[in-house]
């Protein structure tokens, strides 16, 4: 899921295909539609040899990589956020949270790296949703952040005692953030303007930077 400080350069699942001929060099994406090595050897996209639950693509940097298939992640997701919102012992619970986050992360690696997601897949996957407060000249004054997958007390079964209150994998991050701006409302007129944004981030200093020049254009346009 999106970080809440500075990503890594390369999500966890994905792995560098390293050259056989050296075994020390990532093959690198050339001009020509081939993957080449400093030591001389180069392959094609023909010669990529992956079972069915992997799927090749290629890095930022433009070295070829692989990752779990995004079909079979986006399956497990879809089974392990069935069974999170079902009322479960406390370890079968742990459990679907595990596999919800795992999945998720293969899931967001794939969308880094331009690989197709399913059809059907969440939305929300990837994104980081913030509740927006503006300033008077429409630019961003500050932000309430949610994403998938970060720590939330209203995705958690609910404690009758605040002081043991848990933080579970976050499922509904556009509807947690709506909420707020409800909540900043109130129901009645303010003074104060508030707008969502949800931009597609590896990370929650991204995401604001991203809001911020979001906030800025929109309140050119209003003013043109």
């Amino acid at each position: 899921m999106p970080s809440m400080t500075v990503a890594p350069a390369l999500p966890e699942c994905v792995t560098l295909m390293i050259c056989a001929a050296c075994g020390t060099h990532p093959f690198t994406a050339a001009p020509d539609r081939t993957f080449r090595c400093p030591c001389g050897s180069w392959i094609t996209p023909r010669d990529i040899d992956l079972d069915g639950d992997e799927t090749w693509a290629v890095t930022r940097a433009g070295e070829l990589a692989f990752l779990p298939n995004p079909g079979g992640a986006w399956r497990r997701y879809s089974e392990a956020r069935i069974v999170m919102g079902a009322p479960l012992w406390p370890l079968e619970l742990e459990e679907a949270n595990r596999a919800f986050l795992e999945a998720l992360a293969e899931l967001e690696a794939a969308q880094l790296l331009g690989v197709k997601l399913p059809k059907d897949a969440d939305v929300q996957i990837g994104r980081v949703y913030l509740a927006c407060v503006l300033n008077p000249d429409g630019t961003l004054s500050g932000s309430n952040a949610e994403a998938l997958g970060w720590p939330c007390e209203p995705c958690a079964p609910y404690s009758y005692d605040p002081a043991r209150q848990e933080r579970h994998p976050c499922r509904n991050p556009r509807g947690h953030v709506w909420s707020q701006i409800r909540d900043w409302e109130g129901g009645k007129p303010t003074l104060r303007e508030y707008v969502v944004r949800s931009p597609i981030a590896p990370d929650l200093p991204t995401a604001r930077r991203m809001a911020a020049e979001k906030c800025v254009q929109r309140a050119a346009a209003l003013s043109s």
